[in-house]
């Protein structure tokens, strides 16, 4: 379940440099930083997207170096905050979903059996319990790798 929650935290955008798709996804990543990967290989490069209109987009490296369009094969876009979300939403799939599975399964003591408890009196109530109990730290763990890992929008361009 963890792995197919996790594929929500990539997108790919496959267009030609010229087509509207293209265009449309270098314009709502204008002026953020991005990481380009560049046809002649070789390791990523951080650079600002500069978006003065939507047919009108330069890419401007750190040392103010234009990088041409044609230049550009691959352009990655990463965001903690979505991230984050991402990350905290799958936490808590899996924490309730651990929580559940654990509380249906697991042995009832004595005491939980007996006609004198209070909270937990059935494997049903377990199920919710541990559910509850498991949703906080799945979030707040799904949170914080989902802010480190960040989500990344990319656009391959043809």
């Amino acid at each position: 379940m963890l792995p197919a929650l996790s594929l929500a935290c990539w997108t790919t955008t496959y267009a030609p440099a010229a087509s509207s798709n293209a265009q449309k996804w270098l314009a709502r990543n204008g002026g953020t930083e991005v990481n380009v990967l560049l046809v002649t290989g070789g390791d990523p490069a951080p650079v600002i997207i500069e978006a003065r209109s939507a047919t009108d987009i330069h890419f401007r490296a750190r040392d103010a170096q234009e990088i041409p369009m044609s230049d550009v094969r691959k352009v990655v876009a990463v965001s903690r905050a979505a991230g984050a979300l991402e990350g905290a939403l799958a936490g808590i799939a899996v924490g309730a979903s651990l929580g559940l599975t654990h509380g249906l399964t697991r042995a009832l003591s004595p005491y939980e059996r007996s006609m004198d408890c209070t909270i937990v009196c059935s494997n049903a109530d377990a199920a919710q319990w541990e559910a509850l109990l498991l949703t906080v730290p799945g979030l707040l763990l799904g949170a914080v790798t989902g802010a480190v890992i960040g989500h990344h929008d990319t656009l391959e361009l043809r």
